[in-house]
């Protein structure tokens, strides 16, 4: 076992950085690429909020790359630690992010380490990186342009209380170092120093480990750690109620937001019913209408098969007066020559009838 310095601490991680081989070591197994020359820049200052001075410590780094393709490149590398989530710091991280694109034209890679979970739906470490794809082919595009890799950049986030065993990645060891469960106990002292159980035979983790044991023995940065835990607390204190109020309005403002797209969405649901229901009354009416319109033509069907039934029955009657009056007439005729003393033989063949059918 090795006790090392919590480097949760921002003094202890400023002090694990200091140390060129170490930052390109560590760096360079987040970002998954060959560092081979790296230089901190001077960039610690202090702000003051409600006359309370709150250190904002930011690490930035210069540092000549070497990408995938083999080619080398120089990138401006933004690494920021927080352990407690204020929008304050959000704001910050936006704010200074902002202002790097303003006075540096070098391609950017930011890196930050959360102390607080962010996303419990994101893994413990993540990457947002930029990709330049063809929209018409969606195809990846693999060559670079200066105008674009300035104007945008990889980001990486790494959720330090999401981090868990078993580790299986060469980024799982290094970041094991943030391990808050090897705290040697939870008192003021005992979270200064984790005890570290791991043998690791990579030299680049040997290198860090060596580095925050080194911390564990400086005097001079154990103070720094309790100003910082000073500072911290009143921090806590002073931004940390003015934060609470932040999330009160947030979360009343995100109510009010829900409420207004509930209500949104029963207006929309309803809407959508009376046009449904709108929908349905036109169809029955046209179902209406094509029925009233099929009686119609059903009547009209009906009153013309009536009319053909009536002529047809006129024309029955008229053909069976004409019967009756041609039987008439044979029968006078039969009368007539029967008082000539015509024969029924000579009857039927002048008159060319039958007489079984008239007599």
């Amino acid at each position: 076992m090795i006790y090392i310095a919590n480097p949760i601490y921002d003094a202890v991680f400023k002090y694990l950085m200091e140390d060129e081989e170490v930052a390109k070591r560590f760096i360079g197994i987040i970002i998954s690429k060959k560092i081979t020359q790296i230089t901190l820049l001077p960039q610690e200052k202090t702000i003051t909020h409600d006359d309370l001075p709150i250190r904002v410590q930011r690490l930035d780094f210069i540092a000549h790359v070497t990408e995938e393709n083999g080619e080398m490149s120089k990138v401006l590398i933004e690494l920021q630690k927080s352990n407690r989530f204020y929008h304050a710091d959000v704001m910050r991280f936006r704010g200074y992010l902002a202002k790097q694109y303003m006075v540096d034209d070098l391609p950017i890679i930011t890196i930050y380490l959360l102390g607080f979970v962010l996303d419990e739906r994101f893994p413990a470490s993540i990457k947002v990186g930029r990709q330049a794809v063809d929209l018409s082919t969606q195809k990846t595009i693999d060559y670079k342009n200066e105008f674009i890799e300035k104007l945008t950049h990889d980001c990486y986030v790494i959720q330090i209380p999401l981090l868990k065993k078993p580790l299986r990645t060469k980024i799982d060891y290094v970041l094991s170092i943030f391990d808050q469960s090897l705290v040697i106990s939870k008192d003021k002292e005992g979270r200064k120093v984790l005890v570290y159980p791991l043998q690791v035979e990579d030299e680049d983790i040997q290198k860090i480990i060596k580095r925050l044991e080194s911390a564990n023995g400086n005097e001079q940065l154990r103070e720094k750690i309790e100003d910082e835990e000073y500072l911290e607390k009143a921090y806590q204190e002073s931004l940390g109620k003015l934060d609470k109020k932040v999330l009160l309005l947030e979360k009343i403002a995100e109510e009010e937001r829900q409420k207004a797209e509930q209500t949104k969405k029963e207006l929309d649901e309803e809407k959508e019913r009376v046009e449904q229901t709108k929908k349905e009354l036109d169809e029955e009416k046209q179902r209406a209408e094509q029925t009233k319109k099929e009686l119609d033509e059903e009547k009209k069907r009906a009153e013309q098969t009536k009319k053909e039934l009536d002529e047809e029955k006129q024309r029955a009657e008229q053909e069976k007066q004409r019967a009756e009056q041609e039987k008439q007439r044979v029968l006078k005729a039969i009368e007539k020559m029967r008082m000539l003393g015509a024969s029924d033989v000579e009857i039927e063949e002048t008159l060319g009838i039958k007489l079984k059918d008239y007599l």
